[in-house]
């Protein structure tokens, strides 16, 4: 019988990669340092804007065949108490190595999360940390009520923020140097779509 989380009697121990994959309960969930942490299905917004900035991105890295991009549900497994699933990710060529059938063992070069009610202090606080610890180069916190985006490098002692977009402006990368997203693209909604 599958295991299920809900079921499982707590024992204190940090769970694995492995334990993680023998979940089976329908849910979807992330393994923070070893913290099985449930996921809930993001809502519309979210996931419009996400699909948006994954075509955006996904256009413009096939164009230059500098990699590839992807979505979530996909896992990253920076470590084995540890895996993630950010919303669009890029993976450059020289990455490609890292890449699995079933996850990324390891990390990619961008992440972008796109922020829920429920997500938006893990993803801002603990894992902006995670990432930058296990090598993210850039990361993009993208909040559809505000409709912002902000673009954060990674330096010697922290992120660093390279910008913060709306829909008024041209988001720009500092990894990607040619990439130019327009913010009016990346909030766009369906015509006559009222939520």
């Amino acid at each position: 019988m599958p295991e299920t989380a809900a079921t499982r009697e707590p024992s204190g121990k940090k769970l694995t990669y492995a334990d993680y994959l023998k979940i089976d309960d329908g849910q979807h969930y992330e393994l923070l340092e070893g913290e099985l942490v449930l996921t809930p299905a993001p809502g519309f917004s979210h996931q419009y804007v996400a699909a948006n900035i994954a075509a955006l991105l996904r256009a413009f890295v096939g164009k230059h065949n500098l990699g590839l991009v992807l979505f979530a549900p996909f896992d990253v497994v920076p470590a084995e108490d540890m895996v993630l699933q950010p919303d669009v990710i890029y993976l450059s060529r020289e990455r490609f190595s890292l890449l699995r059938e079933e996850c990324l063992k390891g990390v990619p070069d961008l992440v972008v999360e796109v922020l829920s009610p429920n997500s938006g202090r893990r993803d801002r606080l603990q894992k902006s940390r995670l990432y930058l610890r296990y090598g993210v180069r850039e990361y993009w916190v993208v909040d559809p009520a505000a409709e912002t985006v902000e673009v954060f490098s990674a330096g010697e002692k922290g992120w660093l923020l390279a910008g913060v977009y709306g829909p008024e402006d041209s988001l720009i990368s500092p990894l990607l140097p040619e990439f130019t997203a327009p913010g009016a693209e990346i909030f766009r909604r369906p015509e006559g779509l009222a939520l």
